[in-house]
């Protein structure tokens, strides 16, 4: 059973990523026009000139864009092979059968988010979400704690490139104040902006104040959660048939802090997704401990039997 794994350290993090994001957020419409080219045109994906025809974007946008699709996990690209979709690529993007193909439900933004913040090894995204209990915090202390993240993994980067890095991010997830003139489509430019996971204010001179929100949210429905918590169950404990909810709420990339629940919000929606999950998941609640218990053979199973990958 997993009780709580160690927490995040250097040498387990040791291929975090500062940049490649050439300094574009993820932008609406991005993906799933990049998921039609992948599939139809796979040789085209290493071209800059061609990805830019394709999805009509400048060039200096073409990396961020084959950089999001890695880190989203809707693309493999290996040096040894095409460049691919990933079956959770298909899953949610493939126009005839895949749960949403223009990213219309908030639940897909929710994955999404996960995918991001659990597994694309991002600096900033890790020292947020996994690192950071404030529920507010100065743009300056932020960049402070992300540059320490990067002495501590011996990695020499200017200024430059961690500012960069952290407006990224920020951007990603904080919606801009709307400008004289400006609707409010044109504010948002990235999708992960709807979650309402990062607000920002000003902070007196030249600073900014970021508040992390916090669950329960409305617009996270159970068989969203559910799919979370079989793919977080798989990316840490996949040989368990047993998680402890203190994990689920604490441990490094759980949907806890993923999330950005409290203790009752998300034993809620464990309680929510265990009515949606068909038998697959059941929960224990006793004074020794609360857990989930995966009720088919492997986290495998468990995802088959919900029709998710």
């Amino acid at each position: 059973m997993l009780e709580v794994a160690a927490p995040a350290s250097p040498e387990r993090a040791s291929g975090e990523r500062f940049s490649g994001h050439e300094s574009f957020a993820c932008r609406y419409g991005w993906l799933p026009k990049f998921y039609d080219l992948l599939v139809q045109r796979p040789d085209l994906i290493r071209q800059d000139e061609d990805v830019m025809v394709a999805l009509g974007i400048g060039r200096n946008m073409v990396k961020s864009v084959r950089f999001w699709a890695q880190a989203f996990g809707l693309m493999d690209d290996s040096p040894r092979s095409p460049p691919a979709p990933t079956a959770f690529a298909h899953w949610l993007l493939a126009p005839q059968h895949g749960e949403d193909p223009y990213l219309e439900d908030v639940g897909s933004l929710w994955l999404l988010h996960w995918r991001l913040a659990a597994t694309a090894n991002l600096a900033a995204w890790e020292v947020a979400f996994f690192e950071i209990p404030e529920r507010e915090i100065l743009r300056r202390f932020l960049l402070q704690r992300v540059e320490r993240r990067a002495v501590e993994l011996e990695k020499k980067l200017s200024a430059t490139t961690i500012r960069q890095h952290v407006d990224i991010f920020l951007s990603c997830y904080a919606t801009p104040l709307i400008t004289m003139g400006q609707t409010v489509e044109e504010s948002l430019g990235c999708p992960l902006q709807e979650l309402g996971l990062v607000r920002l204010s000003p902070a007196g001179d030249r600073d900014e104040l970021i508040e992390f929100a916090r669950g329960p949210w409305r617009h996270l429905s159970p068989t969203t959660f559910l799919r979370i918590l079989l793919d977080y169950w798989q990316l840490r404990a996949p040989h368990d048939k047993t998680i402890a909810v203190r994990a689920l709420l604490t441990d490094f990339a759980s949907p806890g802090l993923t999330l950005r629940l409290d203790e009752g919000s998300l034993w809620h929606l464990l309680q929510a997704a265990e009515q949606v999950s068909g038998g697959v998941v059941q929960l224990t609640d006793s004074i020794e401990r609360r857990a989930v218990v995966l009720q088919t053979a492997d986290v495998h199973r468990a995802k088959a039997a919900i029709k998710y990958v």
